[in-house]
């Protein structure tokens, strides 16, 4: 699932079907299900807005007047300032922009196009990207346009975008408070992150979010920030040209080399910048580095041409990384993942599943509820020795039903490497996201190698829902459902299962040493009732570190349990010796919670002979089998 799926028609309006219908029969296309009247808008002061179509108010209407802009934004009476922001920065790429808006050229004004008072723009919704269809009539007072509009008086794409995404989210009332980063993964399918300055306070840590930023822009991103509003006046402007409460969008992020002349080739003196626009225009950032300002003479000419460095008041300024950290307190990216084969950037392998938190065994809630464990749950693999993994967790909103979007969060556990039915307890928890009430989390994670279980949930248990992950590593990842709670029981072809018995390879110390170097690349096998599990080796070590659990279900629980230990090599893997686990006695291991060591022995001539190092394991056995 990626940028350009396939496309599903929005409450099942087909924008081909519908227009055909109106030329059929020669009349323009009045939209039933986004009628022309108060439910439409559901907003205080409506009863002087009159309804006009682009023909009423101007006399020669166009969808594009000069090509796109991020000029072609005026926000109007609506608080949807985030909405504006993320137009804005859709409108500096052009492929994404087409997808959003497919054929433009077809919907413009023309006696070719035989326009019919109908258009259409596409989203993505929760894993879907979906085709709304609009009528153009538009709410005015006076003859001018309420909400958004363009600069020019006769442009309306800008308008009809924006009649389009009231009708997905509702009506026009819904858009008026948001987020940046949802109408940018709206309009283009990528994957919203959420950064708050107050993590990111050290200098290590700011280096590390110029690093994000500068990364996100290079993979063209889209990006914007934002100044929480503390005071009850809502978007307040400050001393320094900034406001409260509004979005920006952050459209450069660039080391500035210091210097002119001579002095600029050889200058080692370089300075972080981020460069922001704001929607509205005219207001703009008054301190270091603004239009005009002192700071620029230290800056050659052609380094201002290189970034494009102008005075106008056009809502666009710049300002030092230092300033943009100490005034923004979030930061908005929405990850347009690379996930060509042909790319000399970083590709992405992507993995992705549908869910729902449903009654009466799939909404647990959060790791606070005993129900927890509950929820639906997920297995994949890290490969490489360590990878970082993306983690995009995205609710279906629900502002369209006039509700609050739940808080939500996932949480990362390590699990057994054979894992194939659902975890029944916290074997080792590697990352919890902390929960938040927005329409999409997301995580970045470095693992080690190993399989693990992600578990997304809600904070509060009962709460019902669907919801979409995304998952992006450097390798495949093979991300699946866990369904089943314990293995399917006996029929008349297979008999049954008995017992389980969870076996965690903790470490082994003071092995013999098997290749050059006096060392050697070691790893275990769990052999039982005729089957094997194995995992992975360390290199070069003597005294390796697993962790490694692995459940077994079994058919023979008295049968004995024997872990190999061998030397990887390229040609011939060399056993090093073999512990046995006695099961004799199973029930021995009834809650069984202490690490054991077994001595090594090996096959000899004679009989066992016992073998340089020592096996330390956990073993929990149970007749339980949906507790392990």
């Amino acid at each position: 699932m990626g940028l350009f799926d396939d496309t599903k028609p929005f409450k099942g309006q087909k924008y081909k079907d519908l227009k055909q219908h109106c030329i059929k029969n020669g009349k323009l296309f009045t939209d039933p299900l986004f009628p022309a009247n108060y439910s439409s808008l559901n907003c205080k002061k409506a009863s002087d807005i009159e309804w006009k179509r682009p023909g009423e108010i101007v006399e020669n209407p166009k969808f594009l007047v000069e090509g796109v802009s991020s000029n072609d934004f005026s926000q109007g009476a609506l608080g949807n300032c985030w909405f504006v922001a993320a137009c804005a920065s859709l409108a500096k790429d052009s492929k994404l922009w087409k997808k959003v808006i497919p054929d433009s050229e077809e919907q413009e004004w023309t006696e070719k196009n035989k326009y019919s008072g109908i258009f259409h723009f596409k989203f993505w919704r929760c894993g879907q990207w979906v085709d709304v269809v609009i009528d153009d009539f538009l709410p005015t007072r006076h003859n001018t346009l309420v909400y958004v509009h363009s600069r020019t008086a006769n442009e309306f794409w800008s308008a009809l975008l924006e009649k389009a995404y009231a009708k997905l989210a509702g009506d026009y009332a819904a858009l008026d408070g948001g987020f940046s980063v949802d109408a940018l993964v709206d309009m283009t399918g990528g994957v919203g992150e959420c950064l708050y300055m107050r993590n990111f306070e050290t200098q290590e840590k700011r280096q590390e979010l110029f690093r994000i930023l500068k990364q996100s822009q290079e993979n063209h991103s889209l990006m914007g920030s934002s100044i929480t509003d503390t005071s009850k006046e809502r978007e307040s402007k400050t001393s320094s040209g900034l406001v409260t409460g509004h979005a920006y969008s952050i459209t450069a992020v660039k080391r500035i080399k210091l210097g002119k002349g001579l002095f600029s080739i050889f200058s080692r003196d370089y300075l972080e910048m981020v460069r922001c626009r704001n929607p509205w225009g005219g207001s703009e950032w008054t301190g270091a580095w603004s239009d005009g300002s002192e700071e620029w003479k230290k800056v050659s000419n052609s380094q201002k041409k290189d970034i494009g460095l102008t005075s106008d008041e056009d809502g666009e300024f710049w300002m030092s990384f230092e300033d943009f950290c100490h005034h923004f307190t979030e930061v908005e990216i929405c990850h347009i993942i690379n996930m060509s084969i042909f790319s000399f950037k970083k590709t992405w392998r992507e993995a992705v599943v549908r869910g729902t938190w449903s009654m009466p065994d799939r909404a647990g809630g959060c790791g606070n509820n005993t129900s927890f464990l509950c929820n639906p749950q997920y297995i994949f693999d890290v490969t490489e020795n360590e990878d970082e993994v993306l983690v995009s967790l995205e609710q279906q909103d629900k502002r369209d039903k006039g509700k609050d979007n739940y808080s939500i969060g996932f949480t990362v556990i390590k699990t057994d490497i054979n894992r194939k039915f659902r975890m029944h307890d916290r074997y080792q928890e590697i990352s919890s996201i902390s929960f938040q009430a927005r329409r999409s989390v997301f995580g970045r994670l470095t693992l080690k190698r190993g399989r693990y279980c992600i578990i997304p949930s809600t904070f509060d248990p009962n709460e019902t829902g669907d919801f979409v992950l995304r998952m992006y590593a450097s390798s495949k990842i093979n991300l699946r459902e866990l369904v089943n709670e314990e293995p399917k029981p006996a029929t008349c072809c297979r008999s049954p299962y008995l017992a389980a018995t969870q076996i965690t390879i903790d470490r082994a110390e003071k092995l013999e040493a098997q290749d050059r170097g006096y060392t050697a690349d070691p790893y275990c096998i769990v052999k039982y009732e005729g089957k094997k599990v194995e995992n992975h080796y360390i290199e070069k070590t003597l005294d390796p570190k697993w962790n490694d659990r692995i459940t077994v279900y079994r058919k023979k629980p008295y049968h004995d349990i024997i872990v190999e230990v061998w030397n990887h090599n390229i040609l011939k893997d060399q056993l090093m010796g073999f512990a046995t686990i006695p099961m004799d006695n199973p029930r021995k291991y009834t809650n069984s919670s202490v690490i054991t060591a077994y001595k090594l022995s090996a096959k000899g001539k004679e009989g066992l002979v016992e073998k340089p190092g020592v096996l330390w394991l956990t073993v929990l056995h149970t007749e339980h089998m949906d507790t392990v």
